[in-house]
């Protein structure tokens, strides 16, 4: 699987495609020929089983796509269970104070850095039994990826003492409640939100973090990018059904 910590480093544009419902195995495949970075995991708002879910992550590792998964709550069992049947990057949902982040670390990192409790031959190493307990620690504490995700006025205020966390790997906005927030819903056009946006690609800057958000397109992005944001969410299999459909019935109604 390719280290998503390594390409977070190159310093390049990354791009993950959302699954929010389906989990099987030929949509790891197909998100793997659209040249995706990685597979974002929406399991806050997504509708899934814990053991359909951990395959389709084991499957989108034998495809060499890491995935990032929301946790829907900051629990120590949350957390593992989503390490350990594969996820690499863990993003916390309403990150708005450094005690919230240091507590997800704490969850993430094995020790000495966190608490996380040691369950070899799982999917965090790919069901290899031959993984050595050292392998495994050394392996966690490098590869795993933190991701704050700040969808609120308070996290904006809180920005850089949340970022001052060493093990933050991303800064990631959460575009909609953010939006909500400062009480301009959807319009991220509106110029609070966008002051808002541009306080935290700063933040990301001054911190040595990575910038991201969710996009629907490269469109939306393309503003972002210009100001230094290269880490992408974006469209699920849900948004392109739901497109394909429309164009192509448009297709045939526009048909003479």
């Amino acid at each position: 699987m390719t280290s998503l910590k390594s390409m977070l480093k190159d310093g390049r544009m990354l791009v993950g495609m959302t699954t929010q419902n389906v989990h099987s195995t030929w949509l790891a495949k197909l998100w793997k020929y659209s040249g995706a970075d990685f597979v974002y995991l929406e399991y806050e708002h997504g509708f899934m089983n814990e053991a359909d879910m951990a395959n389709f992550v084991l499957s989108c590792r034998a495809e060499g796509l890491p995935v990032v998964a929301k946790v829907p709550e900051c629990s120590r069992t949350h957390v593992a269970k989503l390490l350990e049947c594969g996820v690499v990057g863990i993003q916390l949902p309403w990150t708005e104070s450094r005690e919230q982040i240091d507590r997800l670390v704490s969850y993430v990192k094995f020790p000495p850095i966190g608490i996380r409790a040691a369950a070899p031959g799982m999917g965090n190493c790919d069901y290899n039994s031959q993984t050595s307990g050292r392998e495994l620690i050394e392996t966690g504490n490098r590869e795993t990826v933190v991701l704050a995700h700040v969808e609120t006025r308070t996290g904006i205020h809180n920005l850089d003492a949340i970022l001052s966390n060493p093990h933050v790997d991303v800064l990631f906005l959460g575009m909609y409640d953010l939006s909500i927030s400062y009480g301009q819903p959807g319009d991220f056009r509106h110029p609070d939100v966008a002051a808002a946006v541009e306080t935290a690609i700063a933040a990301a800057k001054r911190h040595g973090k990575v910038a991201g958000m969710y996009v629907p397109d490269a469109k939306a992005a393309q503003p972002w990018v210009a100001k230094g944001m290269r880490f992408f969410e974006t469209a699920s299999e849900v948004d392109l059904i739901d497109s394909g459909a429309r164009n192509l019935v448009r297709q045939f109604r526009d048909l003479k």
